[in-house]
C-alpha cells in the first residue's frame, strides 16, 4: 500500500513538474502547473466514477473498468472481498439448509412467526399436529389459522417459556403441549408437542389413587374403630395396650395419608373459575387455625400474626383453609417449641393477596427446595415420621394454590429459617360487601 502511494505521488509529481515545464515555455508556469494539476484530479474522479458505475452494475469481474495505481488495487480488493462473501454465502446457505432439514424432522411441531404473527417458517410435523402447512402457509397470520378461542388466548397471553396444555385444533381427543419462545428481534417460536399418552397415563394414575383410597378408607374406619373399642377396656395388660396404641397411631396416619390422597385427587388439573368461589375472611381463618392449634396439641410457639382484616378472597373455603392450616402446621412440626412463627396476610407490591408463613428453624439446603412439593417427598424422612408428617401436605398447598391461579413460593435458608408465600391472582380480591350481602 505504501508503495502504490508512492507511486501516485509519483505520478502527480510529474504532472505538477511538466506543467511547470511548458509554463516556463510559454510565460505563464503558475496557470500551467494548475490547469495539468486539476487535469489529473478530473482523471481521478473519472478513475472513481466509473469504480462506482461497476460497483452499482454487479461488480462482474469481465466488466472491471481498467485502472492504474491505487484505484487497481481498490478494485482488487473489491474482487477479493466478494470473492470470500460468495464463500460464506455458500456456507451459510449449506449450514442453513442442514438445519432446515434437521428442524423439519423434528418430532414435535415448530413454528416461527414475527411481530405481527406472520409465520415465516414450519416444519412437517406443524402440519400434522397444527394443520400449518410449512409452504402453503408460509406468509399467513398464526391467528387466522389457530381460531380457537384457547388457542387465541394462549398466542396473546400465554407466558414465554411456560407450558401450557390444551386440546388440538383438529382432533379434540388429542392434547398438546404449547410453549412460545423469543427467537431474535421481534420473532417468536411456538412449539407443540403430542402428549396425549402422557395425559391418559396421568388421568390413569390420579383415577387409581382416587380408587385405592376410597378402597381403603373403609377398612381404616373399622379398624380404627375396633382399636378404640379395645383401648377401652380395662382388663388389658400394659405391654398389650402399647402394642395397640402403636397400631392405633400407625393407623391413624395411614388414614391421613388417604384423606390426603382423596383431597388431591380432587384439587390436581381442576382449576377453578376466575369469579367461581365464595369469600373467604382468609384472617379469620388463621386465627381460628392458631387457636386450634393451641388446644388440640398444646403448641407453645410463639405466633406474629400481621393480617389485613379486610382483605377478602374469592375461592374454595375448605381448600383455602387446608392450605393455611397445611404451612401453620408444617411450620410448627419442623421447629423447636418457643419458635417464633410469623404470619402474613396482606397484598404484595402487585397487588396481589399473598399468605406468607415465615419461622426461625434449622432451615432447608437449596437442593431440596424445587421438590418439596412432590408427593411423599422429605428432606429427613426419619424426622418426619416422628412428626406425624405425610409428605402430602405441600403437594395440597401447591395445588390449592394452582387450582386458585396462583402459585407457592418456598426461600430458606441453613440457619436461618424457612418462609412459605402463596401468591393469589389480583382478581380474586373481592370486597367486604359482597359477604354482608350473602
Amino acid at each position: 500500500m505504501i508503495t502504490l502511494f508512492r507511486t501516485e505521488i509519483g505520478w502527480y509529481a510529474g504532472v505538477l513538474l511538466a506543467g511547470l515545464l511548458i509554463g516556463l515555455a510559454v510565460g505563464a508556469p503558475l496557470l500551467v502547473a494548475l490547469l495539468f494539476s486539476s487535469a489529473y484530479g478530473l482523471w481521478l474522479l473519472v478513475r472513481m466514477a466509473n469504480i462506482v458505475t461497476w460497483l452499482e452494475s454487479g461488480a462482474a469481474s469481465s466488466k472491471a473498468p481498467p485502472t492504474a495505481g491505487m484505484m487497481n488495487q481498490v478494485v482488487g480488493l473489491i474482487h477479493r472481498e466478494k470473492a470470500y462473501s460468495r464463500k460464506q454465502k455458500n456456507r451459510y446457505r449449506v449450514t442453513l439448509a442442514r438445519f432446515n432439514s434437521l428442524a423439519a424432522e423434528l418430532p414435535d411441531a415448530t413454528v416461527v412467526f414475527d411481530g405481527q404473527r406472520i409465520i415465516q417458517w414450519s416444519n412437517t410435523a406443524a402440519r400434522s399436529l397444527l394443520n400449518i402447512h410449512e409452504e402453503r402457509d408460509q406468509g399467513q397470520r398464526i391467528d387466522n389459522l389457530l381460531r380457537a378461542p384457547e388457542m387465541l388466548q394462549f398466542l396473546a397471553h400465554a407466558e414465554q417459556g411456560v407450558e401450557v396444555e390444551l386440546a388440538s385444533p383438529d382432533t379434540p381427543d388429542k392434547t398438546l403441549s404449547l410453549i412460545k419462545v423469543k427467537a431474535g428481534k421481534g420473532m417468536t417460536v411456538l412449539i407443540a408437542r403430542d402428549i396425549t399418552q402422557r395425559v391418559k397415563v396421568r388421568e390413569m394414575r390420579k383415577a387409581f389413587v382416587a380408587d385405592v383410597s376410597h378402597e381403603l378408607r373403609t377398612p381404616l374406619t373399622v379398624i380404627r374403630g375396633y382399636l378404640e373399642m379395645i383401648l377401652e377396656e380395662s382388663g388389658i395388660s400394659s405391654k398389650t395396650r402399647n402394642a395397640l396404641s402403636n397400631v392405633q397411631t400407625q393407623s391413624d396416619r395411614m388414614h391421613h395419608i388417604v384423606e390426603h390422597l382423596l383431597e388431591l385427587s380432587k384439587l390436581e388439573g381442576n382449576p377453578l373459575g376466575e369469579l367461581e368461589g365464595e369469600p373467604i375472611m382468609v384472617a379469620g381463618a388463621l386465627g381460628s387455625i392458631v387457636e386450634n392449634l393451641r388446644k388440640t396439641i398444646g403448641v407453645n410457639h410463639l405466633f406474629a400474626l400481621d393480617v389485613n382484616d379486610d382483605l377478602v378472597l374469592l375461592g374454595s373455603e375448605g381448600e383455602i383453609y387446608s392450605a393455611c392450616s397445611n404451612l401453620v402446621s408444617n411450620a410448627v412440626k419442623y421447629t423447636e417449641p418457643g419458635s417464633t412463627i410469623s404470619i402474613s396476610w396482606h397484598l404484595n407490591n402487585d397487588s396481589q393477596p399473598t399468605l406468607i408463613v415465615s419461622d426461625n428453624g434449622p432451615g432447608i439446603e437449596s437442593q431440596h427446595l424445587h421438590r418439596l412439593s412432590e408427593r411423599f417427598y422429605r428432606v429427613d424422612k426419619g424426622r418426619s415420621r416422628e412428626t406425624g408428617g405425610t409428605g402430602l401436605g405441600l403437594a395440597i398447598v401447591k395445588h390449592v394454590a394452582n387450582r386458585h391461579g396462583g402459585q407457592l413460593l418456598i426461600d430458606s435458608t441453613p440457619g436461618a429459617g424457612s418462609s412459605f408465600s402463596i401468591e393469589f391472582p389480583a382478581s380474586r380480591v373481592t370486597k367486604m360487601a359482597r359477604v354482608s350481602n350473602l
